[in-house]
């Protein structure tokens, strides 16, 4: 299939250098003609008379501005950038930070789905709406979906962006217009209203490694009818195709860099140097003596788990997996006598590369974990949307609004299933009995001179099952309603009634094992005949699977070897895999009916008034197959979810102009009050007032000041309330681990509290936690009284549009947002922080020494417990304690003409991130801001030219050197801080002709890597140089 797809890229790579050629060859001065259309230039000209209304409001004005931050992203800005997906352009945008997208590992129930994320406080917090209107989320109703199962999120893939008119985010204040979960910001994709002709757009894309293909093809119709054209009906179709990208097919990815455990000088041969051995940095071996200031972690090349291969790693039967120095634990009296099997199914020497801690190593033959991760998913999408409106007479007008989507999406490649040293459960490796019919006789023989029976077979069977999901969305949603003005004497006023339904499917798939169909085909003997066949017959000379699962009899069963990679035959493997699948529904009913208007004036100037009900339904429904809901495979038994919720909702907002311009006041030439408040009463957890009270003041014409201060709100979800107690596996950042115990908030209060926990426990440090690097079995679940996340916000700035440089403007703001009663499904770090970090801390009983400790269960030699039975760590859907935010937003754009050199535009966007601190246990904030994906300074510079039928335009995109932990020191790893980013994207437009554009948009023109060492998949472009040709016309 990757071959075929970069056969097939070749190709596409061809049509995109001919039409870049064919863009060239016209590129001559060409002064004269027709200038291109520029939206933003049309709406600088809008007349400042005219009746908008803006983003965060229902209340009908003249202008564009708005009580809080604003940024927008135009049409005209994504046909230039070659952005087929509004959720792209979005990600771009300084203070916007990591959301949930096609790249990197995917949920195997929400595959390739796009969540925008505000300021880094989760996606969840960022309120999507469309036209103003709520739209039905796509996130999964499971603590197993792409956010964990909180929030109400909007696919933006679902966008037809040939209907884009513009995308308006507004910061902070959307709550009091919206409801539930504007705490960061209201995103509105504000589509075309009214359409009259045709016009089709097309394109093409193509990483520069030929690979990454992106097919795009929309076309869009409208007209007008009906006496003096009252009606207008359109309609869009938008088809987008984007081929995944696997790690190793980038050079960054590729090399598997990393910061791993920095060994102890005294554990490893004399004859290691550390210029040599892998590391990047040449950093010293730890003395591992009191005091020692070398840092617990380095980076290094090539990484490798060492004590599993993909086609099986060999231990001995009983004892330990590790030798002293870290490496695995082979055979003879040394234990360096070391097998794995070899793709030919025969012993091979086995090389397991430098050690740094006990699992990990550069070089070698242990298991490169790039290999099984992506980039970016396979995503394939197709919108059909419609918007009808008809004024059936004067003054009341009847719409509709319609949309159907459907996507298909696949993992490329996953993780696959395991039976390896590192875990534990139905995943721990398989006891293997020496003398297995499908060993080679040869290898059999070396076997047994060794005095080897059995052994522990470490594997990861790639080439039994990958466990990448595919997932197919389907969504159905329809707004209809009624609009209308009317006028009392000389006051205007206005009204709107309207029915929103929504209705988003996901069937997600994939191939997992049979747990009891495998055990069945790893157990064998030999017939009559010398053929290798199923054996049911459990003696001694058993293989063993972990768990504690019998072989069955079943006439069906084939055979599985497992003696090296690719082993196995096409029918075993059908025989030890099934399908799954599931099904999740989401439903969205809303009824709006709102009435607004100017009814009086206040020294001269209009008073403005909006007043409304709403009443909005979520249902969701989460339905796993009989097969996930028993746990037959290796995952925990995942079971299903169900649940509803109803609000009511009144709202209402003011805008009282107190002066204006035509008051001609001293030092004040305009002053605006504006309130909006908004109750909510939800059927599960009762009521909540949400308001906003602000602003604006501008002395004289070119400055204004603005501020407000906004009380929000985000609603638990049906999977926070509802989700019954269920089991999932984690990782563990185990505090007391060598890696760790000087790290933290409080680096002194987790020291003293490990040493009481070594010395309870009889453990002799440094201390290796085998849940670090490993996942164990945990619990988590849903709690109905759950209450309302509350966010108190305000924001303060100024807006710059100086009457002496006609086509500048700039504004600053700084915001602040604290989030009481964060909803959180308290996860493995913070519990494990929580209970070492502690400063209570009972010392007579460690395992229970507060509430978090108790959360964890250990076995005697302190690992944290890998039996699903007893799980090792417990979480669950909690309120925490808060989340502070603190950040100042800025803008600046200026527009001239230069006579015969065209026209010059210059944007620029800023975002600093002062504070992002989650502290969800009360004990052990986690402050974020700084690190990778939040970095401290982030800012976007658009340049631009257009005369005449050509336009340039150069685009630079900057983050700030971040940390990997802002808490980091030069103890915790041998780099902690890292460079400054930047990428530089650039595009080209020729106008063809009126309504005809041909367009070629490259995406990380200097081919810039992440910064060194890191890889960045998510938070840096790790796709590379990659470009796209398009073509749009309309007539």
């Amino acid at each position: 299939m990757r071959a075929h797809n970069r056969n097939r890229g070749a190709l596409m790579r061809s049509i995109i250098l001919a039409g870049a050629s064919a863009l060239a060859l016209v590129a001559v001065p060409a002064i004269a003609g027709e200038d291109q259309t520029d939206t933003k230039a049309a709406a600088a000209e809008t007349a400042e008379d005219e009746i908008i209304q803006i983003t965060g409001s229902r209340i009908r004005r003249t202008g564009f501005d708005t009580l809080e931050p604003a940024l927008v992203v135009s049409q005209e800005y994504l046909n230039k950038r070659g952005l087929t997906n509004v959720a792209d352009a979005l990600n771009e945008l300084p203070g916007f930070g990591v959301g949930v997208t096609p790249e990197g590992g995917q949920s195997g129930f929400g595959v390739g789905q796009n969540f925008v994320n505000r300021f880094g406080l989760g996606s969840a917090r960022t309120l999507t709406v469309v036209n103003g209107r709520r739209f039905v989320s796509s996130n999964a109703a499971s603590i197993f979906g792409p956010t964990g199962g909180n929030g109400l999120q909007v696919d933006l893939n679902v966008i037809p962006q040939i209907m884009v008119d513009r995308i308006e985010n507004v910061t902070i204040g959307g709550a009091p217009t919206y409801g539930s979960d504007a705490i960061a910001g209201t995103v509105n994709v504000v589509l075309k209203r009214k359409f009259e002709g045709i016009e089709v757009r097309g394109g093409v894309g193509l990483a520069e490694r030929n690979d990454n293909l992106r097919l795009n093809l929309q076309g869009m119709a409208g007209t007008s009818f009906g006496p003096d054209k009252r009606g207008n009906v359109m309609l869009a179709v938008a088809y987008d195709k984007v081929d995944g990208v696997l790690a190793t097919e980038r050079p960054r990815t590729a090399a598997a860099l990393g910061a791993f455990t920095n060994p102890v000088a005294t554990t490893q041969p004399s004859t290691r140097n550390p210029a040599t051995d892998g590391r990047l940095f040449g950093t010293p071996l730890r003395t591992g003596v009191a005091g020692d200031t070398t840092p617990a972690a380095v980076f290094i090349r090539d990484r490798r788990l060492s004590g599993l291969t993909f086609g099986g790693l060999l231990f001995p039967s009983t004892g330990g997996f590790n030798l002293a120095d870290g490496t695995p634990r082979g055979f003879g009296t040394t234990g360096t006598t070391r097998f794995a099997f070899g793709s030919d199914g025969r012993l091979f020497n086995y090389d397991p590369g430098v050690p740094f801690g006990n699992t990990d190593a550069s070089g070698g033959n242990g298991l490169n974990l790039q290999e099984t991760a992506p980039i970016t998913a396979d995503l394939e999408r197709i919108t059909v949307a419609a918007n009808f409106e008809y004024e059936v007479f004067d003054g009341v007008r009847v719409f509709a609004e319609g949309t159907y989507y459907k996507a298909k999406s696949l993992e490329i490649v996953d993780q696959p299933i395991f039976n390896a040293s590192l875990f534990g459960g139905l995943s721990a490796p398989l006891l293997v009995q020496a003398t297995d019919p499908r060993i080679n006789a040869a290898d059999r023989a070396t076997l047994a001179n060794l005095g080897v029976t059995s052994f522990r077979l470490s594997r990861a069977s790639r080439d039994i099952v990958q466990n990448n999901a595919d997932g197919e969305n389907h969504l159905f949603r329809i707004v209809a309603g009624l609009a209308g003005e009317f006028q009392i004497g000389d006051r205007s006023f206005n009204w709107e009634a309207s029915y929103n339904y929504g209705n988003s499917k996901g069937f997600f798939g994939a191939t997992v094992l049979d747990q009891q169909r495998f055990v069945n085909a790893i157990n064998v003997t030999t017939n009559a005949s010398g053929q290798i066949v199923c054996n049911t017959n459990v003696t001694a000379a058993t293989n063993v699977a972990p768990g504690g699962v019998l072989p069955i009899a079943d006439p069906a069963c084939v055979p599985l070897d497992l003696f090296g990679e690719g082993r196995a035959s096409e029918a075993a493997r059908a025989y030890v895999t099934t399908r799954t699948r599931t099904r999740s529904i989401l439903d969205q009913e809303v009824f709006n009916v709102n009435f607004g208007g100017s009814p009086f004036d206040l020294f001269g100037n209009a008073v403005g008034f909006n007043l409304g009900y709403e009443r909005r339904t979520e249902k969701a429904l989460f339905d796993p197959d009989a097969f996930q809901r028993a746990g037959r495979g290796r995952a925990v038994p995942i079971g299903g979810n169900k649940g509803q919720f109803t609000t009511n909702e009144v709202f209402g907002e003011v805008l009282i102009p107190l002066v204006s311009p035509k008051n001609d006041v001293p030092f004040i030439y305009k002053a605006e009050f504006e309130g909006k408040a908004r109750y909510v009463n939800n059927t599960v957890n009762g009521g909540f007032t949400t308001y906003t009270l602000g602003g604006r003041y501008a002395p004289i014409r070119d400055v204004e000041f603005r501020g407000n201060f906004t009380r929000s709100l985000r609603a638990p979800t049906v999977t926070e309330l509802f989700t019954p107690v269920s089991p999932a596996f984690s990782a563990v950042p185990d505090p007391c681990d060598s890696r760790n115990i000087n790290q933290g908030a409080k680096p002194a209060t987790r020291a003293a509290n490990c040493a009481a926990f070594f010395t309870a426990l009889g453990i002799t440090p440094p201390f290796q936690s085998n849940a670090v690097t490993a996942t164990v079995p945990i619990t988590t679940g849903g709690d109905p009284s759950l209450a309302n996340e509350a966010s108190n916000s305000w924001s303060v700035g100024v807006v710059l549009t100086p009457s002496f440089l006609p086509g500048f403007r700039a504004a600053i703001d700084w915001n602040q947002i604290k989030i009481k009663g964060p909803i959180s499904n308290l996860n493995t770090t913070q519990i494990a922080n929580g209970c070492f970090d502690n400063d209570v801390f009972n010392t007579a009983d460690v395992l229970n020494a507060n509430s978090f400790c108790s959360r964890i269960t250990r076995t005697s030699n302190g690992q944290i417990s890998t039996d699903p039975q007893n799980p090792g760590v417990r979480g669950g859907f909690v309120n925490g304690q808060e989340i502070n935010f603190k950040g100042l937003t800025a803008e600046a754009g200026y527009s001239w003409e230069w006579a015969k050199i065209g026209r010059f535009d210059i944007n620029a966007t800023l975002f600093y991130l002062d504070t992002l601190t989650f502290n969800i246990t009360g004990i052990v904030p986690d402050p974020q801001a700084g690190e990778v994906g939040d970095s401290k300074w982030q800012g976007q510079l658009n340049l631009g030219w257009t005369s005449g039928k050509w336009g340039v335009d150069l685009q630079a995109n900057f983050q700030s050197g971040p940390m990997i932990n802002v808490l980091d020191t030069p103890t915790t790893r041998d780099r902690i801080f890292f460079d400054d980013h930047v990428v530089v994207n650039t595009n080209i437009t020729y106008q063809l002709k009126e309504r005809s554009f041909i367009r070629l948009a490259v995406t990380n023109l200097l081919n810039k890597q992440p910064p060194y060492p890191l890889g960045g998949v998510g938070t840096y472009d790790t796709l590379l140089r990659r470009y796209f040709l398009s073509f749009q016309t309309g007539f």
